[in-house]
This record gives C-alpha cells, sequence and structure tokens, in this order.
C-alpha cells in the first residue's frame, strides 16, 4: 500500500506549513462576529490604483485566452521605471513563486540558504521543500541583522544570503554603506537576495540603491513585488531584478504561463499611478505615527518601523493575539523566542487603527 508520508520524507513531513493571517470570513464564522477588521497580514488599506481596476475591466473580454508567457509589457515597463534592461527582469507569481524558482535553478540538496532569524519563514519552508535546507542566523538582541554572524556563518554548503529589507516581521532596515561592507566580504559565488517587498514604504533617504549595486555586484539580486503598496496582494504578481545571465537561467526553468494576464495589466497600470502611491505612502505615516502615539500613551514599547506593520511589545504575545480576535480584530502572533512577547499590527485605515487601539486597552485594561 502506498504510504505518502514515506514518500514525502519523515524530515520535510515535519515541517509545519506557513499560517498566513486569518481571513476576515473565517473569524466570522468561528467566532459568530460580524464586525471583524484585519490587520494581520501587511496588506494595503486603501486597496489598489483605479487604473488598475480600469486596466482589469477592459481586459476581461480576452479572458478565454492564455498570458503572455513572458510578460513583455509588464517587464517593458518595469524596465522603464527602474532604468534596466528587460533582460534583468523575471515576474513571478507572487515572491513566493520567485524564491522557488530560484531554489530550483540554483540550490541543491546539499547545499543551504543563510537568513537572520527572525525574518520571513517562507524562505525556509521552501527551501525544506526542495530537501535543502535554510540555517538561521541570529539576530542582535535589538533586533537588528548582525552582518559579522551571517559572514561567519559562511561555509561551503552555502548557496543563498537571503536579507529582508525592510526586515519582516520586524520593520528594522540597514544602511547602504553597512550593506555594501557586507558585500565585498561575501564570496561572489553566494548569491544575495535582498527581499525588498516594502521598500516603497521606507524613508527615500534609507533606501538602498540596489539597482545600482548589481552593477558592482553579479551575485546581487532584488525580489520587488506588487502585493504591498500597489495592493494587488491576491493578484500574485512580484518580480526579481539580476544580471542578464541570472535570468536567462531562471527562465529555463519558469513554467511558460506562470502569471496570469490580470495580475500582469493590474500591475503595468499601477506603475503608471504615482499619485495612487504617494496616497498609500503619506497614509501609512499617518498610521504609523497615530499608533506610535497611541502605544506611548499606554507606555506600551514598540519597534520602529520602515514598513506598513508594526511590532508592539504586549506581555503575552500569544494571549493578547487571542482575546483581540475574540473582539474581533485580527493581528500575528509569530511564535519566535524572541518575539513571544510582541503582536505585530498591520497599519489600517483611520477607523481600524482607532479601533484596534480600542480594542487593545480592553485586553489589557488599560
Amino acid at each position: 500500500m502506498i504510504n505518502y508520508r514515506e514518500l514525502l520524507g519523515e524530515e520535510r513531513a515535519l515541517v509545519a506549513p506557513y499560517q498566513p493571517g486569518k481571513p476576515i470570513k473565517e473569524v466570522q464564522r468561528e467566532l459568530c462576529i460580524d464586525n471583524v477588521i484585519k490587520l494581520a497580514s501587511n496588506e494595503n488599506p486603501l486597496g489598489c490604483s483605479d487604473k488598475a481596476i480600469l486596466a482589469l475591466k477592459e481586459f476581461l473580454p480576452d479572458i478565454s485566452r492564455y498570458p503572455i508567457g513572458d510578460s513583455y509589457y509588464l517587464r517593458k515597463k518595469l524596465a522603464e521605471f527602474h532604468n534596466v534592461g528587460m533582460n534583468n527582469i523575471l515576474i513571478g507569481a507572487g515572491s513566493d513563486e520567485i524564491i522557488q524558482i530560484l531554489y530550483i535553478a540554483f540550490l541543491k540538496e546539499s547545499e543551504e540558504v543563510l537568513s537572520p532569524a527572525p525574518s520571513f519563514g517562507e524562505y525556509y519552508l521552501i527551501a525544506k521543500a526542495m530537501k535543502s535546507d535554510c540555517r538561521w542566523i541570529e539576530c542582535n538582541d535589538d533586533l537588528s541583522f548582525n552582518f559579522d554572524n551571517i559572514l561567519s556563518s559562511i561555509t561551503e554548503k552555502s548557496r543563498f544570503i537571503f536579507l529582508a529589507n525592510p526586515n519582516n516581521p520586524t520593520g528594522l532596515d540597514f544602511g547602504e554603506q553597512d550593506f555594501i561592507d557586507f558585500m565585498d566580504k561575501v564570496p561572489s559565488t553566494i548569491i544575495v537576495a535582498l527581499d525588498e517587498a516594502y521598500k516603497e514604504y521606507q524613508e527615500e533617504s534609507r533606501q538602498i540603491d540596489t539597482n545600482r549595486l548589481m552593477r558592482k555586484y553579479k551575485n546581487l539580486i532584488s525580489l520587488r513585488t506588487f502585493s504591498k503598496a500597489y495592493g494587488l496582494a491576491s493578484m500574485r504578481c512580484g518580480y526579481i531584478i539580476a544580471h542578464e545571465e541570472c535570468i536567462a537561467m531562471l527562465n529555463q526553468i519558469r513554467q511558460p504561463f506562470n502569471v496570469n494576464m490580470a495580475s500582469q495589466v493590474m500591475a503595468e497600470a499601477s506603475l503608471s499611478d504615482g499619485v495612487f502611491l504617494n496616497k498609500v505612502i503619506e497614509s501609512n505615516l499617518k498610521g504609523k505615527n497615530f499608533i506610535y502615539r497611541s502605544c506611548e500613551d499606554l507606555r506600551l514599547k514598540y519597534i520602529n518601523t520602515e514598513a506598513n506593520f508594526i511590532m508592539i511589545e504586549v506581555g503575552d504575545g500569544k494571549k493578547v493575539f487571542d482575546e483581540l480576535l475574540k473582539l474581533g480584530v485580527i493581528v500575528r502572533f509569530l511564535g519566535h523566542p524572541k518575539l513571544n512577547s510582541y503582536i505585530r499590527v498591520s497599519i489600517g485605515t483611520d477607523k481600524e487603527n482607532s479601533l484596534f487601539i480600542d480594542k487593545l486597552k480592553i485586553v489589557l485594561g488599560l
């Protein structure tokens, strides 16, 4: 009789799957409550650009046709947007697929990924699914990256170093000079993947000019997404910017119709709406400052963030998460040993942020 667990392998079978933030409808059904807000998945509370909606409507008559296999027009728009060549860009169905393509192409079973901890769990989960490994490197006590720790952890097995900047779940970032000093010491045979999913939310003065640095470091790649600031999370569209040779090899692995056409046209239209993007950034900054002030009034510690979410120290993070859920507020409890006293809350609309603070007061008895 077939044994699927045995076929998967005991080590992989023991890996817990990624747990996304609970959907609103699921909480409504499970707890029998109507008024629920979700501040758990770092989504854009303002939705997406009207231009993206219009592009989707115009595309609908062609829904029966296969998508453009190489996302030509979206790559062309992105190349102009970032001032890079079209052959420096590959489009994927979100960052998850891009990470998977990278691992399939360049990560052998005997090799490993290095990444600071805590960080985005998919670096680890996809590596384990590929029968490889991801070794977490401890951050500093203040949760900032320790580049010396990463460098000293490199072995002959190391193939990737994944760095999220700003980091998820902490919201912390690092500066360009620190990164350059790090890159100068990383062996050129190791791929350094800079996950810049939240880059749009960073202050401009803090942003690394990754595309410029790629001209110096052939082993540097950048991952970007339309899921966060552009508000297209459900469309699953992300991209990688890298050296032409890297992209050419990834295209050997990429499936021919990996990104649906609705995603392509909406993402392309989003790049033309700078007014909407600025509105998103301004709204996020306003919400961030409101939550900062509220935490200070309540004498709660928080981690300064360069993203669209905030880590707040609340004592027993799991208990506070559960109690907020009962009150119709979905946040995240990460469960990492260094984060057990924290919850992560996505920055929402003015109304959502106020409601979150009101419910947090009730839960904490403040």
